[in-house]
Order: structure tokens, then sequence, then C-alpha cells
């Protein structure tokens, strides 16, 4: 899933992952192990335990707890070098719904994990942002320096994390490092929960042979990004000291419509799912073009896997829902 560039360095190395039983943070669990880190895992299941006995058995530690619960997690940082929080209450409209909880979650434990990571005198504090700190434009690129407008309460959660992240770097001398993801789908991603990401609910609604849903006409478009391009962003990201201090997006470099992806899916699968229309979400911008020239760059960044060899892999690897 990953090149070999962002895979060295990692041989014995003690890793954090929050969020870790997810789908971006198992995929992330899984690569470190696999170069040699040791890792330790804290994720509450929010999204379900469906990963769990996978990160076990690569032998990652796994700790059922959650991060807004600062004084159950802060010895779990002890002996850590690099830590990659991931964990947050997820999805925009999940957010509208419930701003206190997603207060709590990720803004609390933001701040719970970087002052753990700080008192446990940890080496590197990956933070993963989202592009939704940025409120959609049309006609020009996202990029780090823009002024921002988060358009709902996931979005300003991840602002406030990134700027919480910039506080620990500079005030307190905690390296961070923050990256915007974009998109991100791919395997053990699940279909099947309320907000779910297109990609997966698209494939799920097929197999199913059941109406494809899309919210608005379908021409927003997004830079729909691999999840082995972002681990390996992410693990460059916990290597280097260069990017201390800095946000990058990281990104697939090209734009698709949610129509394209509809299409894409309803052609890749015999199905007799149809393509319907829902009234548009508050909020959600029509597009969300990422400019990724600082992770070039920084890191060396180059995404590697184009959105037809992602979407293939992520239906190979797909499991109904039991």
């Amino acid at each position: 899933m990953m090149s070999k560039a962002g895979a060295e360095g990692w041989s014995g190395r003690r890793c954090l992952v929050t969020g870790g039983a997810g789908f971006i943070g198992s995929s992330l669990v899984e690569q470190l192990v696999e170069r040699g880190a040791t890792v330790r895992v804290i994720d509450n299941l929010s999204a379900g335990n469906q990963n769990v006995p996978f990160i076990e058995s690569l032998g990652a530690e796994f700790h059922n707890l959650d991060i807004a619960d600062h004084d159950d997690i802060k010895e779990l940082f002890a002996d850590i070098e690099v830590v990659f929080h991931l964990a947050a209450m997820n999805r925009a409209q999940r957010s509208i719904n419930d701003p206190i909880t997603a207060n709590q979650t990720n803004i609390d434990g933001t701040l719970y994990c970087l002052k753990a990571a700080l008192d446990s005198g940890v080496k590197k504090f990956v933070f993963a942002s989202s592009s939704s700190v940025y409120k959609g434009v049309e006609d020009s690129l996202l990029s780090e320096e823009m002024p921002l407008r988060p358009p709902h309460p996931y979005g300003v959660g991840k602002l406030a994390g990134e700027h919480y992240c910039r506080l620990f770097n500079d005030l307190y001398g905690l390296p961070t490092t923050v990256l915007r993801y974009f998109s991100v789908y791919g395997p053990r991603q699940r279909g099947d929960i309320d907000f779910a990401a297109v990609i997966p609910k698209f494939i799920l609604a097929a197999l199913r042979n059941e109406d494809i849903t899309v919210y608005g006409d379908g021409n927003q478009s997004r830079n729909f990004t691999y999840v082995g391009d972002v681990v390996r962003g992410t693990m460059l990201a916990g290597g280097s000291d260069k990017v201390d201090g800095v946000v990058m997006n990281l990104a697939a470099e090209q734009e698709v419509t949610v129509n394209a992806i509809a299409n894409a899916v309803v052609e890749l699968i015999d199905t007799d799912s149809n393509i319907v229309h829902l009234p548009p979400i508050k909020g959600d911008p029509a597009r969300n073009p990422a400019d990724i020239s600082r992770a070039k760059e920084l890191l060396g960044y180059t995404p590697e896997f184009s959105l037809e060899e992602g979407i293939k892999r992520t239906l190979e690897a797909f499991e109904l829902p039991q």
C-alpha cells in the first residue's frame, strides 16, 4: 500500500495513535508496525469495534478509552516518542447535530492529548486536521496561508486544535505538525454509519442493489484522497523535524465530482441501483480544491494512487456489514 518513500526510520520507535481503531488510524497502525515501530492505540470505539481484532493481530497495544478523559489517558503517553493524533468526532453533520460533544472531543480532547504529550516528553506530535477548516471557494486552490472560516462545528474544532498545536510548538517547545486531510477513502472505511463518506456509502448501496443517494445536485467536487497516500504523508511528517510548527495540506491533486464517483461505482459493480438526489447538506461547499505544494516541497509528498486504482482497492477489500 505504501512506497518505500516514507517507510524508513521507524524500526524500534515507540508511537501512540489516537483513533487508531478507526479507518485511517488502523491503516496508519498497520504501516507503522510493518516498519518495525511499537504502537499503542487509544480509541473509544465510537465508530465501531470492527478493526480491534485486526490491530491487535498486528501486535499493537489497544486501550478502549476516550481522549476527553484526561486522567484516564495521560499515563499512556509515557515512554512514547511520536504521537499521531487522529481521534475525533468526525463528519460535519454529526457536529451540527451535536456541537457540545464535538467540542468536548475535538477541542478539549486535543488539548488533553497535547498536554499529556508535553508532560511525558514526547518528541513529536502530528495532528490530523481537515479541509473543513476552509470555507469552500470557487476559483482558487485552498492554500495553508489563506483566511479560514470553518462552516460547521467540526471545522471549528479542527481549527482550534491547529491553534493549540501552534501554541504548544511555539510556547512550550513540543514539536507539532498539522496535516489537513482532504476527503480520505479506502479499505476499512464504513459505509453503514450515519453521515458516511460518499465512496463507502455508494459502494455499500450498490452491493445491496439499493438507491445511491447524492445530496444536492452532485456537482460538488472534492480531492478524494486514497488512504495509502495519506498514511505515507503522515509518516513522512512524523519522521521529519523540517516540518515542526508547520501546517500542510495532504490531498490528491485531481478534483472529482460526487456524480462522477457515483457513476464510477455503478460501472464497477454489477448493480440495479439507481442514483437519486436529496436536498443539499447545509454548509457543504461546492468545491474544496487543495494546494499541496507545501507538502511536496517540505516532505517530498506526491500522491501515488489514481482514483480508479483507489476505488478498485477499496472495493476489493470491502466487507458487507453483518
